[in-house]
């Protein structure tokens, strides 16, 4: 049988796509999250006009994910801060990831061409060690971030943890370049998951220590106080998500 060629490609190359089209589903997702105290200025050096901080917040969500769809075993870190923008009268609030840390390829194209997530390669992980849960992020062989919090120290709700900013919705600077270096694409974009599923979750004080890596620079948003680490469990749901606000089209 001939090959459809009237089918829209969706990534390259043509034969091999290196991502699936959604949705991507994730499953038995195992995830520490953990919130810190920064300083103000510091987030704001993240941002770009109109998007505007709405607290000193911090969030660094860890992910061991066992099985996702088209991807298999990921390792995943995401740094977030709590932000709000206006598009199309209405204000829009969420977390914009100013790191994101993954062992996928595939994973990484996806997220860089698809979301405008600032995603570079790197390991994750999330260790028990006795009574201490261990999460620790790593790039080029370099742990820039190490976090230890107590194994299931408190029953929590995960309304908990978004009542800090609500993180389950992801605000990114989308920004890809054409061929000739002028600008392809210049957007804001959001996106949020589905079918979310909380199968655990507890919460818990923490300690949370940042090195310097020029090349994943977690420590520019540099520790004031560590408030406490979630340690919960979830399937979800990676759907498409919306523009936001499309800087080459006169900002609409």
């Amino acid at each position: 049988m001939a090959p459809n060629n009237n089918k829209v490609q969706w990534s390259t190359p043509k034969l091999a796509p290196l991502y699936p089209n959604f949705p991507i589903e994730y499953k038995d997702v195992q995830i520490l999250s953990t919130v810190y105290r920064t300083e103000p200025s510091a987030i704001r050096d993240h941002l770009t006009a109109p998007v505007e901080s709405t607290c000193d917040l911090v969030m660094i969500h860890c992910y061991f994910m066992p099985d996702v769809a088209g991807m298999g075993i990921v390792e995943e870190s995401n740094v977030m801060i709590g932000v709000k923008v206006e598009a199309n009268g209405e204000i829009h609030e969420g977390g914009f990831s100013t790191n994101l840390i993954i062992s996928s390829d595939v994973g990484l194209a996806q997220g860089r061409e698809i979301h405008g997530q600032p995603k570079k390669m790197g390991h994750t992980s999330i260790e028990i060690r006795g009574d201490t849960i261990v999460a620790e992020i790593e790039r080029s062989g370099i742990t820039v971030a190490r976090i230890t919090t107590p194994y299931k120290y408190e029953k929590a709700q995960i309304q908990e943890l978004s009542d800090y900013f609500p993180f389950r919705q992801n605000i990114n600077h989308k920004i890809i370049r054409n061929i000739d270096g002028t600008e392809g694409i210049n957007q804001i974009t959001a996106r949020t998951l589905a079918d979310v599923v909380v199968k655990d979750c507890w919460k818990g004080p923490a300690t949370l220590v940042l090195e310097p890596h020029i090349n994943a620079n977690l420590y520019r948003l540099p520790v004031i106080e560590t408030l406490e680490s979630f340690y919960w469990k979830a399937d979800f749901t990676l759907v498409p998500g919306s523009i936001l606000i499309d800087f080459l089209n006169g900002g609409k």
